[in-house]
């Protein structure tokens, strides 16, 4: 398993499925972008105390951070040829990771004070639709790699 090839990774894919979420987040005029929500979650935290902009680094940090940990969850499991790498196993993955992002976001906001005030069911099935071009967009790198 290559780093380089996990973080190349992990910024595209991240960074496209944020554009879908921004760009959907500016369609529809709902707030769905995750690094703004991350920034209003931890600066609402009694755990983590920061004092956050909607536009701080460390929503982005985290999102990166977190995008990587897929990637390479999405490596390990092409490495040990669970599935073989393609645009489907890339998009089921992505489905797979969506899923989970669910319910990280449910936690984030359950222990929050004060959650954001957003669509819940519409954020979550942008969520999942942007996770799975997460997916996809990791498994074109390593197609592509």
């Amino acid at each position: 398993m290559e780093i380089i090839k996990i973080f190349i990774a992990g910024v595209v894919a991240t960074s496209l499925m944020t554009a879908f979420s921004y760009i959907v987040s500016a369609i529809i005029n709902k707030q769905f972008r995750e690094p703004e929500l991350l920034n209003i979650i931890l600066s609402k935290s009694s755990f983590f105390r920061l004092e956050l902009s909607k536009k701080s680094s460390a929503g982005w940090i985290l999102h990166y951070l977190i995008g990587w940990l897929f990637v390479l969850i999405f490596a390990l499991v092409w490495d040990i040829e669970l599935i073989p790498i393609s645009i489907i196993s890339g998009a089921i993955l992505g489905f797979g990771a969506g899923i989970i992002g669910v319910f990280g976001w449910k936690i984030f906001f359950a222990l929050s004070s004060d959650p954001p005030k957003i669509a819940w069911s519409e954020y979550y099935l942008q969520l999942i639709i942007a996770h799975i071009i997460f997916g996809i967009s990791t498994a074109v790198v390593y197609i592509v790699w």
